[in-house]
């Protein structure tokens, strides 16, 4: 009888290196563009006179 693969066990994923560095990349990029647009846009203005 041949045997045959065994469908239970669970299969492990390795995400290379390479992947956590462009995510965490693009999320450092993401979090300077907001700081940037915060400081110069929002603060710039000053606060709201009423």
């Amino acid at each position: 009888m041949p045997s045959t693969p065994d469908h239970d066990s669970p299969i492990e994923f390795e995400h290379p290196r390479g992947t956590f560095a462009i995510v965490f990349i693009f999320g450092a990029l993401f979090a300077l563009g907001w700081f940037a647009m915060y400081v110069f846009e929002f603060m710039a203005r000053g606060v709201p006179q009423h």
